[in-house]
């Protein structure tokens, strides 16, 4: 399952969540701004994609390897 790690009023975090929701992908979702956990690396940009520790991408650039990773399977 992804983290994806979100910030309060950001855009693009609130259409790479409804893009996720929408193709059923499993995520489980962290505001960094109401919660006390972090990513797992220091990032400067949301939203932020996460495989355990391994940063898969940011930004709306989430949705292309999301749409990448589902042709391969």
């Amino acid at each position: 399952m992804y983290t994806l790690f979100t910030a309060e009023n950001c855009t693009q975090c609130a259409q790479v969540e409804s893009y996720l929701t929408k193709h059923e992908v499993a995520f489980r979702k962290v505001n960094v701004d109401q919660s006390t956990e972090c990513p797992p690396l220091q990032i400067f940009a949301f939203p932020a994609l996460f495989a355990d520790t391994e940063l898969l991408g940011y930004g709306t650039d989430i949705i292309e390897y999301v749409k990448k990773k589902s042709q391969t399977i």
